[in-house]
């Protein structure tokens, strides 16, 4: 999200727009006014409700670049913060009031069991596939253990539509534009810019959709460097 994204933007000094929440949102660093919002349509949203109410699950709503939850919610939020710190806890987090009130819905992020989760993706591909995306994973973290992720946003925005937007915006051509990631969702950035670099530690799907390899890792830091020494930039 912005409000995670936002302190690093700074740091960098970036003046631009940055694009967040996997393409669904971007943001002018400079003037903080949003430039594109993509958020889950109304109609899926009420669909989710329908099906996420009824089971034991954790829901995490990303909306209005907060990050809501209820009490089902807190031994994830150390895992949450990976996207954003700011976060307000509601009653319930299904409660229709509530739920109403995510008219700007980027993104949602649901934890449970396998089973759980499971039958959770089952019953959303069968009713609002089209309108959405899902991407089903275990959530390996510290002491959470057997739990999954699901992460649900709008269907057809990802980071590659983002680096388009970006590259549009910027007037450079896709062809010069070069990509650093890690994860599978980094894969869509990787299809469409010019040049794409896989740190070190990604999964082999990963790897393997990138032109290069960095020697680089989350652990030891350097990948920005490392890339842009590598294509001449430095």
């Amino acid at each position: 999200m912005y409000s995670g994204t936002r302190p690093v933007a700074e740091q960098l000094g970036l003046r631009s727009p940055v694009a967040c929440v996997d393409g669904c949102h971007v943001v002018h660093a400079n003037t903080h006014e949003s430039l594109l919002r993509l958020p889950i349509p109304s109609q899926a949203r009420a669909k989710l409700n329908t099906l996420l109410s009824s089971g034991d699950l954790a829901a995490f709503a990303f909306s209005r670049d907060i990050i809501f939850h209820d009490a089902r919610g807190r031994v994830y939020l150390d895992y949450l913060r990976t996207w954003s710190t700011q976060m307000r806890t509601v009653d319930d987090i299904f409660e229709s009031a509530c739920w109403d009130g995510f008219d700007d819905l980027t993104a949602l992020v649901v934890i449970g069991s396998k089973a759980d989760t499971e039958s959770v993706v089952n019953a959303v591909h069968a009713t609002c596939n089209d309108e959405i995306q899902l991407a089903h994973f275990p959530l390996l973290r510290g002491h959470l253990v057997n739990r999954w992720v699901i992460l649900v946003r709008r269907a057809g925005v990802n980071k590659g539509t983002a680096v388009k937007w970006l590259a549009e915006h910027f007037g450079i051509a896709l062809a010069d534009v070069i990509a650093i990631g890690d994860w599978v969702n980094d894969i869509p950035m990787f299809e469409v810019a010019g040049r794409s670099f896989v740190m070190g530690q990604a999964p082999a799907e990963v790897k393997a959709a990138a032109n290069d390899e960095l020697r680089a890792t989350v652990h030891t830091g350097g990948a920005i460097a490392e890339a842009a020494e590598r294509c001449g930039l430095i």
